[in-house]
């Protein structure tokens, strides 16, 4: 499978009603629509005829109108229709569009741009609503690299100087950091973290109460974060990235927290405060994104605190070219600090 060949949130399910939307992926422009049974439609954003954006056009029974003549699509992206052929001329044969599998999940219109459609997308959210959790989603663009985004969200050190006294502070303790990589994911847990100061940890964490801390990147484009204290103090942070083009990526990020009774009250100061922390996030990769390319790309130094990034980057270069997955590795213990 290359990195095309998976599902990638094209839309918000909510965003996608009576007209049709335009979305980019891979650099390559999309339209999707709804057919008459409201199922999801993907086609390449360009009429057949004279190339005009089937975006801007309308939906009519479940097809796809161009706004310039007036072609009409189904969802294999077949024309069906052309008003100016005199009656009984049939619609030529290379009448048609590329069009792409879509399907809807979890509040999401998903899209698989490559030739090798897996079966279902998969379930990266977990605990989504679920009785007992409380839930809100974040929509954001990123200036930058898929990878750039996931290795941020799953890059514990930036956060004491990114995040500093928001989340956390640097802190001179030091922990071990287990590595597990699979065939398609890399899993860090970590071992007796410290407690530092910050408005996260006094607002949020229970009182002497030391966090299960886990991140977790899974192929291709997604990163989970959990800190878990015990059944009534749960909070997970699951983020998809989906590819604009090279250097520009848009992030939907589900938050499912359980907090004993208050979780509504809990999430009136929980989510805003997370907007502004990914919002810290959107301004470094936008310092960091333009300077890659104003250099000629990436010249990185790596250290062994960089715990996910050489394996996810292993993972997802095999996938570009086309390549079995790699065997699980060994596990790794790392000694780190924030």
């Amino acid at each position: 499978m290359s990195l095309r060949d998976y599902w990638y949130i094209a839309c918000e399910s909510r965003a996608l009603r009576n007209k049709p939307v335009a979305v980019t992926l891979f650099g390559e422009a999309w339209v999707l629509w709804r057919d008459d049974q409201g199922m999801p439609c993907a086609a390449q954003d360009r009429c057949a005829h004279r190339n005009a954006p089937l975006s801007a056009g309308t939906v009519h029974e479940g097809c796809l109108v161009c706004p310039y003549h007036g072609w009409s699509y189904q969802k294999d992206g077949t024309c069906t229709h052309i008003p100016s052929l005199a009656s009984g001329r049939l619609v030529p044969a290379n009448a048609r569009i590329p069009s792409k599998p879509a399907t809807e999940q979890d509040g999401y219109v998903w899209i698989c741009p490559g030739n090798t459609i897996p079966s279902a997308p998969p379930r990266p959210f977990p605990h989504c609503n679920d009785p007992g959790w409380t839930t809100f989603c974040m929509k954001t663009r990123f200036a930058s690299t898929v990878e750039a985004c996931l290795e941020n969200f799953l890059d514990c050190p930036h956060t004491a100087t990114v995040h500093r006294g928001w989340f956390r502070q640097p802190d001179a303790r030091e922990m071990d950091a287990i590595i597990r990589r699979g065939s398609d994911s890399v899993e860090v847990e970590f071992q007796n973290e410290p407690v530092t100061k910050s408005l996260v940890t006094r607002l949020f964490y229970p009182k002497n109460a030391t966090p299960r801390h886990t991140d977790r990147f899974l192929m291709p484009n997604i990163s989970r974060v959990d800190y878990e204290f015990d059944p009534d103090h749960h909070f997970i942070i699951t983020s998809s990235a989906t590819p604009i083009t090279d250097y520009e990526t848009e992030v939907h990020t589900v938050i499912s927290f359980r907090y004993g009774k208050i979780g509504s009250l809990v999430r009136l100061v929980f989510e805003p405060m997370s907007r502004h922390i990914i919002r810290q996030d959107v301004d470094i990769l936008a310092l960091q994104g333009p300077n890659v390319q104003r250099h000629g790309g990436e010249a990185f130094v790596h250290v062994e605190t960089d715990l996910i990034a050489l394996h996810m980057q292993s993972l997802r270069r095999r996938a570009e070219r086309n390549e079995p997955p790699l065997p699980p590795a060994p596990e790794q213990t790392i000694r780190i600090r924030f």
